[in-house]
């Protein structure tokens, strides 16, 4: 989509604000862990690291608090290189998001409230995260409950609300911003300089749990993928754990248990929380989800039932037309089920009258033949704001009422047009032309081509795979010409792959079929004698008693 860009500006003052939130959780400042002076008498074990420093009773000595003050388990203060290292990760993260946005351009997060909860995701996740690590970490005794944090969660709904490559940058920038958060507390400083792999082992968990998330939800349509992409996150979360247990010398067979344990739960909170989350935010930021399209998409739908029974002509053309637009899509990398389900309901605004389109007419006498070429022309470009109008009284997702305004763009009402102009050279073309807008995507694009090409291909008397290759070929040249397809995503390569699968389709759709020649003698003798069983048998002089039929009570 090309109608709505990141600029510059935009990403910048999102890099400034979600900067600013991050330093803010990661600003190191940390509550004292014990509240005790030189000379106190310890009222529980004091430990650092697993070693016990001082033991409940004894008094506590000056090497003693000296450790402690070391570790910062005893006093709050604050450091000049550790406020410069949460700075630069907080800006690093940041930036590395907003670059992405500036030079990607994920359309599905162009707009201001999907900014808006991409910066939510990361910086609750972030605050979530350090809050729960500074009790989980150091892990002396091998527990893992670090790893029951659900951090999978945060790309794979990136993933399912708003875009895949940008879900991929957000698990790398959430794992670094995570694994620092988690071993900047100053009692888990000492792990990293005693044994770096641990916040190596960290980052790689949380990295790798986020891809597989993510490549496990991208475009699905069910409940269960999400179910399958958290039992995804769990074992290859283990997996992870597994080779770094295997490179540890201190190793003990019963840690095994507790990381299994450990990622499955953390699996399985990602899964519910990806699955929960994603349909409570899909509500209040107005994006559509697969579930709600896959809902859309049944036949059942009370609008697609109206459009069956009132204009079935019209519903028919639109099954077909979905048919075309999913196939298409799919081969040039667009999201076919948009395209199916947005050519369902795109020309839904003919229902209101239906018999001044073609395709509902069957037999009856055409309407516009008593009507002047503009006024034909007003009531045919009259169903898209028709549609429009049943569309917000249905609550059909802006993504899907794309459809209706679009897949004709500005173009002009054609064969009205041509009409007025041979009663009226100089006729203005603008008054014939549809509202608009040109389509804005790929999928709204591929509807309006195959939207046509089935127009043209059935009114069409010759339907030979050779006239309906030309046919095809002359639509999207076309809208070249007309320029319609310019404020969308389509290549040059990617119309010419959009013609060829139209081509194959609608071949198949108007194949020629043989007559069959009529039935033989014996044929007719066995289908009279198989109908004359069904028939009781009765005396030809009439003499027995006629059939008894039972009555209904």
């Amino acid at each position: 989509m090309t109608g709505r860009r990141i600029s510059g500006l935009r990403a910048v003052v999102f890099a400034a604000v979600v900067g600013a939130a991050l330093i803010f959780i990661l600003f190191p400042v940390f509550p004292a862990r014990f509240d005790v002076r030189e000379g106190d008498v310890a009222s529980r074990d004091i430990s650092v690291q697993g070693e016990v420093i001082v033991r409940e009773g004894q008094v506590i000595s000056a090497s003693a608090m000296g450790t402690l003050r070391d570790a910062g388990l005893v006093d709050v203060h604050l450091q000049g290189d550790h406020v410069a290292a949460a700075v630069l990760a907080a800006l690093l993260g940041a930036a590395a998001l907003a670059g992405y946005l500036y030079l990607f351009q994920p359309s599905e997060a162009a707009s201001l409230p999907r900014l808006l909860l991409l910066a939510l995701l990361i910086v609750l996740w972030v605050a979530a995260a350090k809050l729960l690590l500074a009790q989980a970490l150091p892990d002396s005794d091998g527990l893992y409950l670090a790893y029951l944090l659900p951090v999978a969660a945060a790309p794979m709904l990136v993933a399912a609300l708003l875009d895949a490559g940008l879900a991929v940058v957000v698990a790398a920038v959430l794992a670094f911003l995570i694994t620092f958060a988690g071993f900047y507390q100053p009692d888990a400083r000492s792990v990293v300089a005693g044994n770096p792999t641990e916040a190596f082992q960290m980052a790689s968990v949380f990295t790798l749990a986020g891809l597989v998330g993510i490549y496990g939800v991208h475009r699905a349509e069910r409940v269960n993928r999400y179910l399958m992409a958290g039992g995804a996150v769990a074992f290859v979360s283990f997996v992870v754990l597994l080779i770094f247990w295997l490179l540890d010398p201190r190793r003990e067979v019963l840690d095994l248990p507790w990381a299994v344990v450990t990622t499955a739960l953390g699996g399985l909170l990602s899964a519910v929380i990806t699955v929960g989350a994603f349909i409570v935010l899909g509500l209040l930021f107005g994006i559509t989800t697969r579930v709600q399209l896959m809902e859309l998409g049944q036949l059942d739908h009370p609008l697609l039932r109206r459009l069956q029974a009132e204009a079935p002509g019209t519903f028919h053309h639109s099954v077909v037309v979905s048919n075309l637009a999913e196939r298409a899509a799919d081969l040039v990398g667009a999201d076919s089920l948009v395209a199916r389900v947005g050519c369902y309901y795109h020309d839904i605004g003919k229902m209101i009258r239906p018999i001044f389109y073609i395709e509902n007419q069957l037999e009856s006498r055409n309407p516009h033949e008593r009507l002047d070429p503009y006024t034909s022309a007003k009531i045919i470009s009259a169903h898209v704001a028709a549609g429009m109008e049943l569309a917000r009284k249905y609550r059909l997702p802006a993504q899907v009422r794309a459809f209706i305004n679009e897949h004709h763009g500005t173009r002009l009402v054609t064969f009205f047009y041509r009409k007025a102009s041979q009663e009226k050279p100089d006729v203005d073309p603008r008054l014939f032309a549809y509202a608009g807008p040109k389509p804005q995507s790929k999928e709204t694009a591929i509807a309006m081509l195959a939207d046509s090409a089935e127009s043209v291909v059935r009114s069409s008397r010759d339907r030979s795979p050779e006239r309906i290759d030309a046919l095809v070929d002359a639509v999207i040249s076309e809208r070249l010409a007309e320029r319609q397809l310019e404020d969308c995503d389509l290549t040059l390569r990617d119309l010419k792959v959009i013609g060829e699968s139209f081509k194959a389709t609608l071949r198949g759709l108007y194949h020629r079929r043989i007559e069959y020649p009529p039935p033989t003698q014996g044929e007719r003798v066995a289908l009279a004698a198989r109908f004359l069983d069904q028939v009781p048998s009765a005396p030809i002089d009439g003499t027995a008693p006629p059939l008894e039929i039972e009555r209904p009570a």
